[in-house]
């Protein structure tokens, strides 16, 4: 979105506001859900400081996060209400509020409703589905429990200290740290200092450049892959895949923690470093370049097996659970071990 064409949006906004309320208007769009139609508010800001957005922690809905060209903030949303009654439904959309504001630290949007709610949270639900425009290289602080996310940057920082929302994330450029719980997160074109936790539930990244420390990934029950991955990682769940493709390990030593769960890592070029994989009771399978310079030190259990092959190396130590070999002139480090069951394979993969 341009300045322009933002210009002509704020313009409208401030010609609509005396009827306003005309997007008040509640209409049932859904058995038991009710609406306004679309609101909208604006106010300027050059994206210095940060833009809090907090929630009252019995509303939910959506929030859809654009970064553009432009030096406002602009809020479009819709206030709704599931209940089986009209009447219930046209209260409780009246004493749902947004309000956005300037702050000295920058921008606060909230999201409000008495507490506790009105409502009944077994049976219907106070529901704001907003989409937020944001300058480009904004800073963001999310407070809203229920709330699914998708963002979409340029966006220079983004936190999410806590949630049960799902999470749909790209292109943030120097800070991300995000926590939810039971629910997807989905990471794209990420940079800078990296954390993502979730459980039970998928957490998948793709084209991650970790240029601040390790890019810190927690799934305690569910998988964890990555497609692209450039820098440290500290990966680790239980009961669920580590999966690791186009991994290119730097920077400070990579740490690879699993459990009950197979772990896959493909790397395509390891320079410097320092990376330790452990599992319990599933296999670790690595593919490297023939050519890489490492030295490896493996370990399993006593029913679990080392196998190298691919590429070649010189054997440093051989026991019968444990065995360290030399490929090149040992640049890195690579250690794997498994406690229980699980086996060890090293593949090497030619760049030809």
């Amino acid at each position: 979105m341009n300045r322009r064409l933002v210009a002509a949006v704020v313009t409208m906004v401030i010609l609509l506001t005396a009827g306003a309320r005309a997007g008040d208007k509640i209409h049932e769009v859904d058995d038991g859900l009710y609406t306004t139609g679309d609101l909208t508010m604006v106010s300027t800001w050059d994206g210095s400081g940060r833009l809090l957005i907090r929630s009252a922690s019995h509303l939910m809905g959506t929030l859809d996060i654009v970064a553009a060209d432009t030096n406002v903030v602009l809020v479009s949303f819709r206030k709704q209400a599931r209940t089986d009654s009209r009447s219930k439904a046209f209260d409780y959309i009246d004493l749902i509020s947004v309000v956005l504001e300037s702050t000295p630290q920058g921008m606060r949007l909230e999201l409000r409703a008495p507490n506790p709610a009105p409502w009944n949270a077994q049976t219907e639900a106070g529901i704001v589905q907003a989409t937020i425009t944001v300058p480009i290289g904004s800073a963001l602080e999310i407070t809203a429990s229920y709330f699914d996310l998708n963002a979409r940057g340029p966006i220079r920082s983004l936190s999410i200290p806590a949630s049960l929302g799902k999470l749909d994330i790209s292109d943030i450029t120097e800070i991300l740290d995000v926590t939810t719980s039971n629910r997807k997160i989905t990471l794209n074109d990420i940079s800078g200092k990296i954390s993502a936790t979730t459980s039970n539930s998928q957490l998948t990244a793709r084209d991650i450049a970790a240029t601040d420390g390790q890019a810190r990934f927690r799934n305690e029950g569910g998988d964890i892959r990555i497609d692209g991955l450039r820098g440290a990682v500290n990966a680790r769940n239980s009961y669920g895949r580590i999966t690791i493709m186009g991994f290119e390990p730097g920077g400070e030593g990579s740490l690879i923690r699993c459990a009950s769960a197979p772990v896959t890592l493909d790397i395509v070029q390891m320079a410097e470093g320092q990376l330790v994989i452990s599992n319990r009771h599933e296999d670790i399978d690595i593919t490297i370049p023939d050519t890489l310079s490492a030295f490896f030190s493996l370990a399993v259990d006593e029913d679990g097996v080392i196998e190298a092959s691919g590429f070649e190396f010189r054997t440093d130590l051989v026991r019968p659970n444990k065995m360290n070999l030399l490929s090149g002139g040992g640049d890195v480090d690579i250690s794997g071990s498994i406690r229980g069951n699980g086996n060890i394979f090293i593949r090497g993969i030619s760049g030809e």
